[in-house]
């Protein structure tokens, strides 16, 4: 009887399966570092020396895909990286990476040489992107409040920036009932944050205050050797590594693709052969 051999129709089966699944594993080209990768990984400065990186990103210097949406910085004359809440320029005095936290104050508070009170807005914080740090202080500003009101207060008011004559009470975090009391006897009031409340009010209102601050996790993707940074089309948080996006980290892609509608790594692949 004839033997009939299998064998080189087997071999030219795997042959065209290897074939295959080479042909629909993404390729990259040797020694291209993906765009985004390069993009996002020298952080800029303002000129104050601080590293601005995800989840911030400066207008106009850094790609917007290099930081979270809704933390873009602009820088002032000064050199200072600033951002915008509720309608009000907030200076950035430091931040803190490893914990998500940063200080911040008015911008209208900027002037180390001024122990006058401007004339500022209430600051409302965005809950989707900051939350205040704790042991910080609430601190409500009173402006052209009636005689009463001096003689209740003398030694907490202090001088405006907009006349001789005028003066600006300033109250730390009381009883609600209270604070609602002397807004009644005063033209206008808004509310301020500080984190030390002492005796130079304006010296505290330069120091600002502390919030910490709400985006995706960027520590996984930067133990990994990536860059963190934002898909502004799928809009969702994605690590550039020095290959291409990944969603979370850059892992090691050696013998580990994906295929169209599975994941499959050349071991499985061995032994679906």
């Amino acid at each position: 009887m004839r033997q009939i051999n299998f064998m080189p129709s087997f071999f030219s089966h795997c042959h065209h399966i290897i074939i295959i699944f080479f042909s629909l594993v993404p390729k990259k080209s040797l020694g291209a570092v993906d765009p985004f990768f390069q993009t996002c990984s020298v952080p800029k400065t303002c000129g104050d020396g601080q590293p601005i990186r995800f989840p911030f990103y400066i207008q106009d210097k850094q790609n917007s895909s290099c930081g979270y949406p809704g933390f873009n910085l602009s820088c002032n004359n000064n050199g200072h990286p600033t951002i915008l809440i509720s309608n009000n320029n907030y200076t950035i005095h430091e931040i803190f990476y490893q914990n998500e936290t940063l200080r911040i104050s008015n911008s209208a508070f900027s002037n180390p040489n001024s122990n006058c009170i401007p004339s500022i807005n209430s600051i409302s914080l965005p809950g989707s992107q900051f939350d205040l740090a704790p042991n910080q202080t609430n601190l409500f500003l009173f402006y052209n409040c009636n005689s009463l009101v001096h003689e209740s207060w003398p030694s907490e008011f202090y001088p405006s920036c907009y006349g001789e004559n005028d003066t600006v009470l300033a109250l730390s975090g009381q009883d609600p009932k209270l604070i609602s009391n002397v807004s009644m006897e005063c033209k206008s009031s808004v509310l301020a944050l500080v984190e030390a409340y002492g005796g130079g009010i304006a010296e505290s209102l330069r120091n600002g205050f502390v919030l910490k601050w709400k985006s995706s996790n960027c520590s996984i993707c930067e133990d990994s050797g990536g860059n963190c940074g934002f898909d502004n089309i799928m809009y969702h948080f994605k690590c550039f590594c020095p290959d291409r996006p990944h969603a979370w980290n850059c892992t090691n892609t050696t013998g580990l693709e994906y295929l169209p509608g599975k994941f499959f790594s050349l071991e499985n692949f061995s032994f679906l052969v």
